[in-house]
């Protein structure tokens, strides 16, 4: 039986330091000539379109028309490469460790779950190298809800490796609360990492099933998702 390993990206594979807040801050500028800027903790544990609706209410004072939303989310794109290229770039410690010993294990199949649109978590991972690691995975693109971003990202695991998954062969791996709650409403088992921005005591009070203080303790993981070697 095949066990799913769903990864969030921000602040557990990776951190971009500053690059969406800033992508998200030139657009409004450019776009609606927005002189303010979001709150960073607005970001954390976020969809892109739902933070693209929440900078409009904060920034704006209202909703964006569909065209306005397809507006934001192309001239975001355009922008966050440069921003990301230009950001204090940190792949989190065990990352580049841990994925490729995954990898290496005939019952594991890697997933993604980030709130990230589709496009922008693949420019992430390849900024950091290891995007070819993930073959699928639910994103930003898909929801504004996470724990529905966790069932298509599961949705479309199966159909890529042809297996089907066991509730509690299901992990969800993240750093903030939401990806806890959300992991369990979609029924996975989940794994918080102390390697994002919140508080720590902030994203243990969200009731992960196993803690880690980041991803260099691959064998603990290893026993947490029942693959000790």
């Amino acid at each position: 039986m095949k066990k799913l390993l769903l990864f969030d990206i921000d602040g557990t594979l990776l951190r971009a330091e500053g690059a969406t807040h800033k992508a998200i801050t030139r657009t409004y500028k450019e776009l609606f000539h927005a002189q303010k800027t979001i709150d960073i903790g607005s970001l954390i544990g976020a969809t892109d379109c739902g933070i693209f609706k929440d900078a409009a209410n904060k920034l704006l004072g209202r909703q964006l028309s569909d065209s306005e939303m397809k507006a934001v989310e192309k001239r975001y794109l355009e922008l966050l490469p440069g921003e990301l290229a230009a950001a204090s770039f940190q792949v989190k410690p065990g990352v580049k460790e841990l994925l490729p010993l995954l990898c290496g294990m005939k019952n594991i199949v890697l997933g993604l779950e980030t709130g990230n649109l589709e496009p922008a978590a693949y420019m992430k991972l390849k900024q950091g190298n290891i995007a070819g690691y993930f073959k699928s995975g639910g994103f930003g693109s898909d929801s504004e809800n996470r724990a529905d971003i966790i069932r298509k990202a599961i949705e479309r695991a199966g159909i890529v490796s042809g297996a089907s998954f066991k509730p509690g062969d299901i992990f969800v791996i993240g750093d903030a609360p939401n990806d806890m709650i959300s992991g369990k409403a979609a029924g996975a088992v989940t794994i918080a990492v102390a390697t994002g921005i919140l508080p720590w005591e902030q994203v243990k009070a969200a009731g992960p099933d196993y803690c880690l203080k980041d991803l260099t303790d691959i064998r603990t993981f290893l026993h947490y998702i029942g693959c000790e070697n």
